[in-house]
């Protein structure tokens, strides 16, 4: 009976953020893939467009971060926490990942549109990118001064375990294209693979010790 139970109140966890994740993912990339079929952005190709979409994911994690942050007990609802007291203790920490992930989401936004097929020039795409990915990673830094040692380790995992993906897929495309079997991997594709790939290692560290979901039973 307390399995049952247990497990009915898994599924009624997961329901929320997994179906607002779906509709909101789906109603933002279709958004951003009409918009960059406007006149300024005819064409990007795919890499460009595949960057848009995991900057249009970085975003809307930032956007629902922030919700929680602005509104602990909604956010609770959605987010991967015990309850709305975890948010309001860990308000600063968070507050540094909402913006470091919205940093990351607009260097590859500035990038998709780079010129090119893009509407912005190179020194000014080139110029706001190094910035938004500084910015990203200062506030990583002071991020870190905020987390407790499970966090951090969890951290560097996530890091290596990216590093590790990135060098077995990145390299495997980049060895395959080097022997004339696949096109190479683009400029912008490298840095797509990392974003990727860093949220692969985050979701796999937290999966790997039984953290994906928590909350009251």
């Amino acid at each position: 009976m307390n399995v049952a139970n247990r497990e009915k109140s898994l599924a009624r966890r997961l329901a929320v953020p997994v179906i607002v994740g779906a509709v909101s993912g789906f109603a933002a990339t279709l958004l951003f893939l009409n918009l960059v079929d406007g006149e300024g952005a005819r064409s990007l190709g795919r890499s460009r467009e595949i960057a848009g979409v995991v900057g249009v994911l970085y975003l809307l994690i930032a956007i629902g971060v922030g919700v929680g942050i602005a509104s602990p007990r909604v956010g609770a609802r959605f987010l991967n926490v015990e309850d709305a007291d975890e948010l309001r203790e860990q308000r600063l920490m968070l507050g540094y990942s909402c913006v470091a992930m919205a940093a990351l989401s607009g260097a590859l936004f500035v990038l998709v549109l780079a010129e090119p097929l893009g509407p912005i020039g190179g020194g000014i795409a080139a110029a706001g990118a190094i910035g938004f990915l500084l910015l990203a990673n200062v506030l990583g830094l002071i991020q870190a001064r905020h987390t407790d040692e499970l966090q951090r380790a969890m951290s560097r995992d996530s890091v290596a375990s990216a590093f590790y993906l990135l060098f077995i897929v990145g390299g495997g495309w980049a060895l395959l294209a080097h022997c004339g079997l696949v096109g190479a991997p683009a400029p912008l594709d490298w840095l797509t693979m990392f974003a990727v790939f860093l949220l692969v290692g985050c979701f796999w560290q937290v999966a790997r010790r039984g953290l994906l979901v928590r909350g009251p039973n």
